[in-house]
């Protein structure tokens, strides 16, 4: 028992192969630690490169939506919406699914969603959307894209899916198999905005204008 002791008291003292104990324990735990800060860079890189396509379609869509013949890269074009084959003088009304908002689905057809590369097809709203192409898109990637238009006023939504370029080991040992992202630009248009603007200020003078005649009507009757 004594001689047991003595053994052990003398193992404790000894340092020789501490280093080997200490660097087989410690080397393994920092070369995973190494394997997971790489692994969460790339998923992060590959979340980065799928919003940044979505933030791209959904902004170029909302960027052309006020004519169809718009290129959606450089935004020329050659033909109004008034032409023969345009979008039409009151597409905003009645192709817009403006009039949706309000229970009246006389002119629109069909839910503004398509999924991107399908070409599109059916109403108004699903052509434009249809115009977005898979270029732009990382491989592999797929998604669709939808218009809401609201009172507030309306917006593009784009929601993209993509399986991880890594091992599949990786990705099982992780959980995670594919990445997704969402972006939402709102479409603006200056120029209807400016003739909207004037329309409410008209009715505003002229409701004004009128008001008194409308008062001594009724009073008089």
């Amino acid at each position: 028992m004594q001689f047991m002791k003595k053994y052990l008291k003398r193992i404790k003292k000894d340092e020789h192969g501490a280093f080997t104990i200490e660097a087989s324990v410690i080397f393994p735990i920092l070369l995973l630690l190494t394997l997971s800060f790489i692994f969460f860079a790339l998923v992060i890189y590959q979340q980065s490169v799928l919003h940044y396509s979505a933030n791209t379609v959904a902004e170029r869509l909302a960027f052309v939506w006020d004519n169809s013949d718009k290129d959606i890269d450089t935004g020329e074009f050659d033909k109004y919406t008034t032409f023969p084959g345009g979008d039409g003088l009151y597409w905003r009304l009645t192709s817009d699914q403006y009039l949706s908002q309000f229970g009246i689905d006389i002119f629109s057809r069909g839910n503004a969603t398509v999924q991107i590369g399908s070409g599109g097809g059916g109403s108004l709203p699903q052509q434009k959307l249809g115009r977005a192409t898979t270029d732009i898109l990382p491989p592999g990637a797929t998604g669709e894209v939808q218009y809401n238009n609201g009172l507030a006023g309306s917006e593009i939504v784009v929601k993209l899916r993509s399986p991880l370029n890594l091992p599949s080991s990786l990705s099982s040992l992780f959980g995670i198999n594919e990445i997704e992202a969402e972006a939402s630009h709102v479409v603006t248009e200056p120029t209807e905005f400016i003739r909207t603007t004037d329309l409410v200020m008209y009715a505003v003078k002229s409701i004004a204008d009128y008001s008194g005649y409308i008062t001594k009507f009724i009073s008089g009757n």
